[in-house]
């Protein structure tokens, strides 16, 4: 059904910063392509190309912040992105009660 690929388009695809976050809270500072192999495991087939251009994006919408640790560079989650993860789980779990 056309309509349940939409869904999970745009709560799949169109949101992968919610799972970039939820891996980074879950496991702490990555590198970028230990992030985009944590997103592909949730079933999204991305590219090595868009995942980075994914971290990079972002980085520039404040959602990431870029650490060094021994040389290499991390990503971890801004306060602000913990705080809009809350907030969008929240509405999904209201979501979810009012469409059940």
């Amino acid at each position: 059904m056309r309509a349940y690929q939409r869904f999970k388009r745009c709560i799949g695809q169109g949101n992968l910063w919610l799972y970039a976050v939820g891996i980074l809270k879950k496991r702490g500072p990555l590198h970028g392509y230990a992030i985009i192999q944590e997103i592909r495991k949730f079933g999204f087939n991305i590219s090595t190309v868009y995942g980075y251009v994914l971290l990079k994006r972002m980085l520039a919408d404040g959602v990431l912040v870029e650490v060094e640790e021994g040389g290499r560079k991390l990503y971890t989650v801004s306060e602000a992105a913990r705080e809009n993860f809350r907030k969008a789980l929240e509405e999904l779990q209201n979501l979810a009660k009012l469409l059940a």
